[in-house]
């Protein structure tokens, strides 16, 4: 007996040292596509964020006045002013110029040494603001990606293995479009969002049994909405769960939490937009923004960013997913919830596609849920009897999927940045099966080298293109 307790000791500390040593790999792997990707740029959409940013740091306020005159040789759709309410208005949530207060801090700070100042001109003209600024910005945005990863690396952890659990996070940070927005386009609120998302899974997987946890959850959650505001059907299967569980306290500790700072949501858009019930995008357009869940199969399956096409790695953990339901049935439906609610959400958009946009990017946040369930797929391909010639070839094949899925989704990247970079006929983008083809037929590799060269990575830092 006591050779057994002994022995189960020491198994219980080999699986903690695995667990700490693991988010290790997770660190080098992320750095090196950091180093290789990074563009500190801020445009397109990254001007809006960048403008509340700059509103809530060095003014104090949420009134954008200043930054519409500041950008305004920039500005082209990012804030406009409402004339019904006199206000300067965005259709794009500020909520994560809190979460990116420090980051300008430091560059502000950093502003001062000569040592940042690169480039300057070029900078100014291409962003309104000195290279400290979409540099730290850059780095704030690489550090969420990085705690996203090893948040969900934990989770699914927790309900598989650490082996399992380490493939499938960094296999899915490389193949879905979670590397595209830690990277190339830095500073939309994906990754913020995506780390929210993945710290209330976080929670919900290993703490829910704590009363506290749901306050907090509820907290992150309003936090969410106000960081993009489909993120709060987020909370409508964390409140299902509780209600299913018949968790009365639970289920008023997460609302409360979420009313906390939800509340600010119409408020903002009462002052800008004169209503708080409104949608936004559709006031700029003045034009409808929202139909029915009519473009489901679309978002589903479209060439042009069809998130199983675009992320094919996503079918598989829809497979682990039913899977959790043998083990784990409340999870296992809470997380097929999420996946359902956003894609009726996204069918819902006449721009279903997210615009200028690497695959899915509204479903992004998914991250930590595609995790869970790739790793309880591979976890359950390792259990099972390993004596039999078709149980190996199941695990093999499985585990040739998977990187076969990884190295389909960096050669998706790849093509993509050569496309959008050398067809200038088609600056946005265009179908899977186009971008692939252009690749192997109109351009080669050596190509896409040289666009990387020029734009992305620490060698195009002192002018990453416009």
């Amino acid at each position: 007996m006591r050779d057994d307790l002994h022995s189960t000791d020491a198994s219980l500390r080999r699986q903690r040292a695995l667990l700490a040593g693991l988010p290790l790999v997770i660190v080098a792997i992320l750095l090196v596509c950091f180093l290789a990707l990074d563009r500190p740029l801020i445009r397109s959409d990254g001007l809006a964020y960048f403008m509340w940013l700059q509103s809530v740091a060095r003014d104090f306020d949420l009134d954008l006045a200043n930054q519409a005159a500041q950008f305004a040789d920039l500005n082209s759709y990012q804030v406009f002013l409402n004339e019904e309410t006199g206000e300067y208005a965005s259709v794009f949530p500020y909520g994560s110029a809190f979460l990116y207060l420090p980051t300008y801090w430091l560059a502000s700070a950093a502003n001062r040494l000569p040592q940042f100042h690169i480039n300057d001109t070029y900078f100014l003209q291409h962003q309104g603001a000195t290279f400290p600024y979409s540099f730290f910005l850059m780095l704030g945005t690489n550090l969420f990606a990085l705690l996203a990863v090893i948040l969900a690396f934990f989770s699914a952890a927790r309900l598989s293995s650490p082996g399992a659990a380490l493939l499938s996070s960094v296999a899915l940070f490389l193949s879905t479009p979670l590397l595209y927005y830690a990277t190339i386009e830095p500073y939309m609120a994906h990754v913020p969002g995506t780390l929210l998302v993945a710290l209330m899974i976080y929670i919900l997987v290993r703490h829910r049994q704590h009363a506290a946890s749901w306050f907090f959850m509820g907290l992150i959650l309003g936090v969410a909405l106000l960081v993009r505001w489909q993120l709060a059907l987020y909370a409508i299967p964390i409140g299902l769960l509780s209600l299913a569980e018949r968790q009365w306290r639970k289920l008023l500790l997460l609302a409360l939490g979420f009313l906390l700072l939800a509340w600010h949501l119409p408020f903002s858009w009462w002052r800008m937009f004169g209503s708080p019930w409104v949608v936004p995008a559709a006031i700029q357009g003045q034009q409808a923004f929202l139909a029915g869940p009519v473009y489901v199969k679309e978002v589903l399956l479209s060439p042009e960013r069809g998130l199983l096409l675009w992320s094919p790695l996503t079918v598989l953990a829809l497979v682990g997913l039913a899977l959790l339901f043998r083990t784990h049935r409340s999870l296992s439906a809470t997380f097929a919830l999420m996946f359902l609610l956003q894609v009726l959400m996204n069918a819902s958009l006449y721009d279903w596609g997210g615009g200028w946009a690497f695959g899915m990017r509204r479903m992004t946040e998914l991250y930590p849920v595609w995790v869970i369930g790739l790793a309880t797929l591979l976890h359950t391909a390792y259990s099972v009897d390993t004596t039999t010639i078709w149980s190996k070839w199941a695990r093999w094949g499985l585990t040739a999927l998977v990187l076969l899925a990884v190295a389909f989704g960096l050669l998706l990247l790849l093509s993509h940045l050569n496309y959008v970079n050398t067809n200038l006929a088609h600056p946005e983008g265009g179908p899977l099966w186009e971008e692939v083809r252009y690749q192997f037929t109109q351009s080669d590799f050596r190509i896409t080298a040289q666009v990387i060269e020029e734009h992305y990575g620490i060698w195009a830092w002192r002018m990453p293109g416009p």
